[in-house]
C-alpha cells in the first residue's frame, strides 16, 4: 500500500464530510442561507474527533477567542444584554450573541481544522463536487434572477406561505455572496485542469455572478468579485509585495475607520456623497455617521455586543460596516482584535504566495472579497455570514491540495 492510500484510508469520513458541505452549499445558498451556519457546525461535530491528534496551535484562534471573551465581559453594560429572568425562553437566550459566538469559534474551527487534514485524493473529490455544486448555484441565481424570483416565489408557494416578490429577490440575492466567495478557489481548480476553453468557463462562472447580482439589486458581491480580481492580478504577477501592502491597509481599516467617518462628516464630503449616492447608499451613509458618533462616547470599551440593536431606527440591526461595528460594540480593543486575526491570516497568505502564486492570489482575492462585502453589507455577528468565511477557507484548503502532488 502507497502512502497516498494509507492516507486517504485515514481521511475517507473527513472527504465524506467535504463532498456533504459542498453538496448542501447550492441548496443552502439559494434556499436557505442562514442554514449555512447548521450545516457547518455539523461538520465541525463530526470532524472533531479527528482533532484529537496533536497538532500545532492556530493562532490566529487565540485573537478571535480574545474577543469572544472580550464580548462575553461586555455582557455586563451592554444595552442589548437579555434579562436573566428571560433565560427560561429560547428566544431569549438566542439573544445573547457572545454566547453563540463562543459556540460558533468552537465548531467552524473544528470544521476548517478537521477537514484541513484531508488527503489530496479526497480533496480532489471534494472539489470536483464543489465546482459542480457552485456553477449549479450560478445558473439558478442568475435564471431565477432574470425571472423576477419566480422560481423562488413557487418554491415558497410549496411550504404554504406566500411571500412578496420584492422579499423573493431579496432572497434571490444571497445566493451571489456564496458565489462571490467561493468563486476563487473554484477558479483556481479549473485554471489547474488546464483543459481548453478553462478561460471561458472561469469567465461564464463570474459574469453569472455579476449578472445575478445586478439583477437582484445586490451591490456588495460585484463589488467584492471587483476588488478581489484586483488583488487577484496584483498577487499573480508581483507577488508577495502586494499581500505585504494589504497587511497595514487592512489593519488601518478596522483602526482608523470611525475617524475616517468623522473627517468626512465635518469636511462635508459626505453631505456630497449623500446628493450622488442611491437610496441604498444613502442609509448606509446616515448609518455610519451615526455610528462615528456614538463611538465616540464610549471608544475604549464600547457600547456592549449587540448595542448596534437598540438605537432604534438611526441603526438597522447593525451598522452595515465590520469595523464600525466592532469599534461601536467592542471599542478599540474589538477592533484591535480584528485587525490582528486578518493581519495573521494575510501574513500566512505571503508564505503561502512564496510556495505557489497561484494559491496565494487565490486566498488574497478571497480574503479581500470577504472583507469588502463584510464592509458594506451584513452583521459581524450573523452566524450564516460567519459560517461563509469559514466555508471559503475550507474551500481554498480544498482548492489548493487539489492542486497539489501526491505525497
Amino acid at each position: 500500500m502507497t502512502l497516498a492510500d494509507a492516507a486517504e484510508r485515514r481521511t475517507r469520513w473527513l472527504g465524506a464530510l467535504a463532498v456533504f458541505l459542498f453538496v448542501m452549499t447550492p441548496l443552502v445558498g439559494y434556499l436557505i442561507p442562514l442554514w449555512f451556519a447548521g450545516v457547518i457546525s455539523l461538520v465541525g461535530l463530526l470532524g472533531a474527533p479527528v482533532l484529537a491528534r496533536p497538532r500545532a496551535p492556530l493562532l490566529p484562534i487565540f485573537a478571535l477567542l480574545l474577543m469572544a471573551a472580550w464580548s462575553l465581559i461586555s455582557l455586563s453594560w451592554s444595552p442589548a444584554t437579555p434579562a436573566l429572568a428571560e433565560l427560561k425562553t429560547g428566544k431569549a437566550l438566542e439573544r445573547f450573541t457572545a454566547v453563540k459566538l463562543v459556540l460558533e469559534l468552537g465548531l467552524y474551527s473544528a470544521a476548517v481544522a478537521a477537514l484541513g487534514e484531508m488527503s489530496v485524493r479526497s480533496a480532489r473529490r471534494a472539489g470536483r463536487v464543489m465546482l459542480v455544486g457552485l456553477a449549479l448555484l450560478a445558473l439558478v441565481a442568475c435564471a431565477d434572477a432574470a425571472l423576477k424570483a419566480k422560481l423562488y416565489m413557487s418554491l415558497h408557494k410549496t411550504t404554504g406561505e406566500g411571500i412578496r416578490p420584492d422579499l423573493a429577490m431579496v432572497k434571490v440575492s444571497i445566493a451571489t455572496y456564496p458565489l462571490a466567495l467561493l468563486f476563487w478557489p473554484s477558479a483556481r481548480l479549473l485554471d489547474a485542469w488546464r483543459f481548453r476553453g478553462r478561460n471561458l468557463v472561469i469567465t461564464a462562472l463570474a459574469l453569472l455572478t455579476i449578472v445575478a447580482a445586478h439583477l437582484t439589486g445586490a451591490d456588495a458581491p460585484i463589488a467584492a468579485l471587483l476588488a478581489g480580481g484586483l488583488v487577484w492580478l496584483g498577487v499573480r504577477f508581483v507577488g508577495k509585495p502586494v499581500v505585504r501592502a494589504l497587511i497595514p491597509l487592512v489593519s488601518a481599516v478596522f483602526i482608523f475607520a470611525p475617524i475616517v467617518v468623522l473627517w468626512s462628516v465635518r469636511s462635508g464630503f459626505i453631505a456630497w456623497l449623500h446628493v450622488l449616492a442611491p437610496p441604498s447608499w444613502d442609509a448606509r451613509l446616515n448609518i455610519w455617521a451615526f455610528a462615528a458618533n456614538e463611538i465616540v462616547r464610549h471608544p475604549l470599551r464600547g457600547w456592549g455586543i449587540d448595542a448596534s440593536r437598540t438605537f432604534g431606527p438611526a441603526i438597522p440591526l447593525h451598522t452595515h460596516n465590520a469595523a464600525l461595528q466592532l469599534w461601536l460594540e467592542l471599542g478599540s480593543a474589538g477592533a484591535a482584535m480584528a485587525a490582528a486575526f486578518f493581519a495573521w491570516v494575510l501574513y500566512r497568505i505571503v508564505g503561502l504566495t512564496g510556495e505557489n502564486r497561484r494559491d496565494g492570489a487565490m486566498a488574497a482575492a478571497a480574503t479581500t472579497s470577504y472583507l469588502v462585502i463584510g464592509a458594506i453589507s451584513f452583521g459581524v455577528w450573523q452566524e450564516w455570514w460567519l459560517a461563509l468565511g469559514a466555508l471559503t477557507v475550507i474551500a481554498c484548503d480544498v482548492a489548493q491540495k487539489s492542486v497539489a502532488e501526491p505525497r
